[in-house]
C-alpha cells in the first residue's frame, strides 16, 4: 500500500519537533514503506498533495494543523485522483477540523486507528471569486469560510513573527480579544439559495462544514460533514462588550438562542461586500482569497479514512 504523510514542519509554531519523531514512529510501524513529504513554502502542501494523488498514492496523511488540511482538500481535489483517501494527524495551531472526528491524543493511537478505518465520503466546500485582474478563483476548503472580525484575527494569528507567541489555541484567543477591542462592524450582503438572509452591518458570518473555527470555538454546533448541505451562522452583534460575551460563550455553544445571532442551512452561499475594503475573509485559518465570493457544498467529494 503506498501511504505518504505530508507535513508542515513550522504548523503550531515550530513546536511539535518530538511529538513529530514519536509519531513518525507509530505511523512506520502501522504502514512500512510510509513516505514523508514536507512543505517548505505557502502553497507547498497543494503542490505535493496534488503529486502523490497523481502518481498513485493509496492513502495521504496530513501533519499539520487547518491551513495545511485545506491545502492538501485543494490540491487531491483539483487532482486526477480527487478520491485518493486522506486522514490526519493535529500538529498545529487551531486544529479545529480535526475536532469532528474525536481523534485520540496519542499518535499511536491515531495511527492504529487510521489503518483500521473503512474508507468513508465526507462533504467539502468550494469557494469561486474573482481576483484584482477580474480572473476566476477556485478554492476547496475543508471546515469553515468566514468574513468579518474572523477574518482580521486570522490575519492577526499568522502574521510574520507571531506564528511563535503562544501557542495552539491561546493564541487564538489572545488575539481575538486584541482585535474585538478594536472593532467596527462590517456591512456585507448574505444570500442562501438565491434568498437574502442579511443586508448591512454585522460581526462574523461563518460558512460551516464542520462545527469549530478559532481555537476550539463551536459556532455551529448542528454542522454535519456529510448532509450536503452548508450551517451558516450570522452573528450581528456591534458593541465591544456584546462581542466579548458572545467569544466567550462560543467554546461551549452558549451562544445558541442569542437574540443578535440567526443561523440558516443551504447548498450556496452568496457573500457581497458593500464595502470591498472592509471584506475579511478566512478560509480554514487562512487568507487564501480576498473579495466577495460564493460557496458552494460539494457533498460527497473527499474520501477520508479517521
Amino acid at each position: 500500500m503506498k501511504v505518504s504523510i505530508i507535513r508542515n514542519p513550522v504548523a503550531g509554531g515550530g513546536k511539535h519537533g518530538k511529538a513529530w519523531h514519536a509519531a513518525h514512529g507509530a505511523f512506520v510501524a502501522q504502514f512500512p514503506g510510509l513516505e514523508v513529504h514536507e512543505s517548505r513554502s505557502s502553497g507547498d502542501a497543494i503542490r505535493l498533495a496534488r503529486a502523490e494523488a497523481e502518481r498513485g498514492c493509496e492513502l495521504i496523511i496530513v501533519a499539520g494543523g487547518d491551513g495545511t488540511i485545506s491545502d492538501v482538500v485543494h490540491g487531491v481535489l483539483t487532482s486526477g485522483r480527487p478520491d485518493t483517501p486522506l486522514a490526519f494527524l493535529p500538529i498545529g495551531t487551531g486544529c479545529d477540523f480535526v475536532r469532528n472526528f474525536a481523534l485520540p491524543k496519542d499518535p499511536a493511537e491515531i495511527a492504529r486507528r487510521i489503518a483500521a478505518a473503512a474508507p468513508r465520503k465526507m462533504d467539502a466546500g468550494l469557494l469561486l471569486a474573482r481576483d484584482a485582474e477580474g480572473r476566476e478563483q477556485r478554492r476547496y476548503f475543508a471546515n469553515i469560510a468566514s468574513v468579518g472580525i474572523s477574518g482580521e484575527i486570522v490575519d492577526a494569528v499568522n502574521a510574520p513573527g507571531r506564528r511563535k507567541i503562544l501557542g495552539g489555541p491561546l493564541r487564538f484567543l489572545v488575539f481575538s480579544v486584541l482585535a474585538i477591542l478594536r472593532y467596527r462592524p462590517y456591512a456585507f450582503d448574505i444570500l442562501v439559495d438565491g434568498m437574502r438572509v442579511h443586508e448591512g452591518r454585522l460581526a462574523i458570518a461563518a460558512i460551516a462544514n464542520g462545527a469549530w473555527f478559532g481555537g476550539g470555538m463551536h459556532v455551529t454546533p448542528q454542522a454535519d460533514l456529510a448532509d450536503g448541505f452548508f450551517d451558516i451562522a450570522v452573528m450581528r452583534e456591534e458593541t465591544v462588550i456584546g462581542l466579548l460575551g458572545l467569544l466567550k460563550s462560543l467554546y461551549s455553544a452558549g451562544h445558541l438562542g442569542h437574540p443578535l445571532l440567526s443561523f440558516h442551512r443551504g447548498r450556496r452561499i452568496e457573500l457581497r461586500p458593500q464595502d470591498p475594503n472592509r471584506f475579511p475573509v478566512e478560509v480554514d485559518g487562512e487568507s487564501p482569497i480576498r473579495g466577495g465570493f460564493v460557496a458552494e457544498i460539494v457533498p460527497g467529494a473527499l474520501t477520508i479514512r479517521t
